[in-house]
């Protein structure tokens, strides 16, 4: 028969002695006090492991450590051992979690690190990524612990981000999802509560890269025809609006890429690095060449650029050969034009008008005109069928198309894109393309 044991009292703890060797009392169930013969009295733990060795873990001394106190942590030990948690090896991990840092920066740091090994990002691009944070969200919350974040700590840095940069918020809080799920996979934290920002109103104000009305497009035409700048840069921009690509995959064009036989332009993933001009090594935005159908107006145009050019660069800067336009050489432009570039119209503003334009006309499926935009397919299911389906086809239809309806509102006035897709004299036109 089994000895019962019976529980401590604060009387007996309190009164108890100290003798010439240590000794215990029992309070049951693996719980001792221990009496060392200089007095000092120790709340201990004992239990066997899985291997039958005998554990001792300490939990505090008395009376700084309560019998009530000593308790509750037998309580918590038999509970892991229940479970089949060993006590000791339990304990041993979490002062090893916290003794690591898995603060908010260090767990983006961290991911950061394999998404861009991933992705793969560039070191430039991975560095502006990392900034963002830098400037941005480290200084408000970067030293919390991850897993002590709530949501309200995500919603009131969001929005003091976004009180002074809109886009940056709506960027850092896409990736802190991403930032979130990656702590969540590797155990720590057991919820994503960056997904509850989602909801969150972080619009970025109408006038973010501004664009003009469709209608107010032949003025613009005029006016970049009617530049006092220098025709480089006249005939850059025409191409910018007839081929609405970004301005670093036009700036940084070589002529190696273009086919004018072939009547198409190939951007690369990656371009060759020009000694001393920054950025020069970019390509096509989502990594991966992008090619872009050439109208017969864009080949017209590529070939008075070339007259121009004199080099491998398509676009040489006026004022050193061996150099490309400037990134601010297009904005420039706009504002000698009249066209306030922060809240009227700048050059990415191209790229909209084109898509507004195209999406209205109704003659080209979403996903053609996805793809000539370049965008990257934001759902994975969708993208995993259509990031093999160039849809070229209909592509050069949508390329031609976009440069004769630019040339006649330029000559003959103003129509919506729906009207002049379905003008008596585009009938032919549109049946070819369907």
């Amino acid at each position: 028969m089994a000895k019962v044991v019976k529980p401590l009292t604060v009387t007996q703890i309190e009164y108890t002695q100290p003798k010439d060797k240590d000794f215990s009392l029992c309070d049951g169930d693996g719980l001792y006090l221990r009496i060392r013969s200089s007095g000092k009295k120790t709340w201990v733990f004992q239990y066997k492991n899985q291997f039958g060795k005998r554990i001792v873990l300490t939990i505090g001394n008395y009376p700084e450590c309560k019998l009530a106190y000593a308790r509750e942590k037998r309580r918590e030990y038999l509970a892991l051992i229940a479970e089949g948690v060993d006590p000791k090896e339990y304990l041993e991990s979490l002062n090893a979690k916290n003794s690591v840092d898995y603060s908010l920066e260090s767990i983006t740091r961290a991911w950061l690190d394999r998404y861009a090994d991933k992705k793969p990002l560039d070191k430039e691009t991975k560095r502006k990524r990392l900034r963002k944070f830098e400037n941005h969200l480290f200084p408000r919350i970067g030293h919390f612990q991850i897993a002590d974040i709530r949501p309200k700590d995500l919603r009131l840095a969001l929005n003091q981000i976004y009180d002074h940069s809109a886009d940056n918020a709506q960027r850092i809080r896409a990736d802190l999802v991403l930032i979130f799920s990656y702590a969540v996979q590797y155990g720590y934290i057991e919820v994503n509560h960056a997904r509850e920002m989602e909801s969150l109103d972080l619009s970025v104000p109408k006038n973010h890269r501004p664009a003009l009305a469709l209608d107010r497009l032949p003025e613009l035409i005029h006016r970049i025809k009617a530049d006092t700048g220098c025709q480089m840069t006249k005939l850059c921009l025409e191409l910018g609006l007839h081929t609405f690509i970004r301005s670093s995959e036009l700036r940084f064009a070589r002529w190696n890429e273009i086919d004018l036989e072939r009547k198409q332009w190939v951007l690369p993933g990656k371009r060759n690095q020009v000694n001393g001009i920054r950025h020069s090594d970019r390509g096509a935005k989502m990594r991966e060449p992008h090619i872009v159908p050439l109208s017969d107006h864009v080949i017209e145009l590529l070939k008075q650029v070339r007259a121009l050019s004199g080099t491998e660069l398509v676009f040489p800067s006026s004022y050193n050969g061996t150099a490309f336009l400037s990134e601010n050489t297009f904005n420039e432009a706009l504002r000698r034009m009249g066209y306030d570039t922060q809240k009227e119209l700048c050059f990415h503003g191209f790229r909209a008008m084109a898509r507004s334009a195209l999406g209205e006309c109704g003659l080209f499926q979403r996903d053609a005109i996805e793809k000539q935009m370049s965008h990257q397919e934001r759902s994975n299911v969708v993208g995993a069928y259509t990031h093999v389906a160039e849809y070229l086809y209909e592509r050069k239809k949508m390329m031609q198309w976009w440069s004769q309806y630019l040339l006649d509102i330029e000559n003959k006035g103003y129509v919506s894109p729906y009207h002049y897709a379905n003008q008596d004299n585009l009938i032919k036109f549109n049946r070819e393309i369907a």
